[in-house]
């Protein structure tokens, strides 16, 4: 009998190998999903809403996707899901748009589902890309501004979701991404995703006032991807000639190129200009990818240079001449393009916040840093 034994044990352990082994086999044969999303900025500007003088100010938060079946078998009927959240319970993030999937918001829109379709085993989706609305930020009971060491307590938004099948071809899939940080909407910065379909950023309000001396609006025209923009605007002492008491630069970042161009408005306050300033004796020298440059007139309002420099498409100096008090500042002349014009009235677009201010509209095929002096 204990001859015996030996044999016994190892028909045992033959038929205990051949039991583990068959779910490995069937699973190597069945479909298993993974999806890979990436967060297209790390931070975020709170959205504004406009006002009677302002238009609102619509940010957002995005993210590039690639579902993938990992497994050895096909997958049909895959879907995406996604869900956004606020750290602040009182602020909704709600989904917008998406580019190279179908996608469906759900439930009260914070949700958004797209319908893949079917992946055969180790393909993937092409990449796609999903963003959500960043909401206004609360006024109510407000937290502070997003840091990603302690997103449970500041403004941040988190997104996840799962990768899964419709009939159970595959199993579901989870994943997260790291969270955006939210910050307040600051006079000197402003940080978003640009829709495909384009859209209007600016700084502070968009109108310099005496407590934002300088604001930049840029306005990016539809593209066919998304594209992520920073706006950041500081003094800049370095060469300021005697046209200012402060001067200022703007740095655009938004990498691209757009078509048919990018158009930033630079505005700089009243209470900055000496007295007596033309705003034809200001120059704008522009940083791109090669040394910086002063820049010169457009060929036309509607025309940019094709090398990649910037140009003067107009300059308008915000004058009254009705009689009604404004904020001070110099009141000489008009210049549209460089025509003087010192006859009566207002300059059209005049109100009492943009009295004596001076106004530069550029257009570019890229982004760059703008200084003014």
């Amino acid at each position: 009998m204990e001859s015996q034994l030996p044999t016994a044990r190892l028909g045992a352990a033959l038929l205990l190998c051949a039991v583990l082994g068959a779910p490995a086999a069937a699973r190597a044969n069945s479909a298993a999903l993974t999806a890979e999303v990436t967060v297209l900025s790390s931070t975020a500007t709170y959205s504004t809403p406009g006002s009677a003088d302002t238009p609102p100010l619509n940010t957002y938060v995005g993210y590039s996707v690639r579902v993938t079946n990992v497994g050895g078998g096909a997958a049909s009927n895959v879907h995406f899901k996604a869900t956004a959240r606020a750290t602040d319970g009182d602020e909704a993030v709600l989904f917008d748009s998406a580019e190279g999937a179908t996608c469906t918001p759900l439930a009260d829109g914070s949700i958004v589902d797209c319908d893949i379709g079917a992946l055969g085993a180790g393909q993937s989706t092409p990449t796609f890309f999903v963003l959500f609305k960043v909401p206004v930020k609360d006024t109510r009971s407000p937290l502070p501004d997003g840091d990603a060491s302690m997103c449970a307590k500041t403004d941040c938004v988190s997104v996840d979701g799962i990768a899964y099948t419709t009939d159970g071809s595959a199993g579901v899939s989870a994943w997260s991404t790291s969270p955006v940080t939210l910050s307040k909407p600051n006079p000197a910065v402003v940080q978003t995703v640009v829709p495909k379909a384009g859209g209007t950023l600016f700084t502070g309000t968009g109108v310099s006032l005496g407590t934002d001396l300088f604001t930049t609006l840029v306005t990016v025209p539809a593209s066919a991807q998304f594209a992520t923009a920073v706006i950041s605007e500081s003094p800049d002492a370095t060469g300021c000639t005697n046209n200012f008491r402060t001067c200022f630069r703007s740095d655009v970042t938004i990498p691209g190129s757009f078509s048919p161009y990018l158009t930033i408005v630079l505005r700089q306050d009243a209470s900055t200009i000496l007295k007596g300033t033309k705003i034809d004796s200001v120059l704008i020298e522009y940083t791109g990818a090669a040394a910086p440059v002063i820049l010169g007139e457009c060929a036309s309002a509607t025309t940019p240079r094709s090398d990649g420099i910037p140009c003067i498409a107009k300059r308008v100096h915000y004058v009254d001449q009705k009689g009604r008090k404004g904020k001070g500042g110099p009141k000489d002349h008009k210049s549209v393009r460089g025509r003087k014009d010192h006859g009566g009235g207002q300059t059209p677009g005049w109100t009492p916040d943009l009295n004596g201010d001076f106004e530069w509209t550029l257009i570019n095929l890229g982004n760059g840093s703008y200084k003014v002096f």
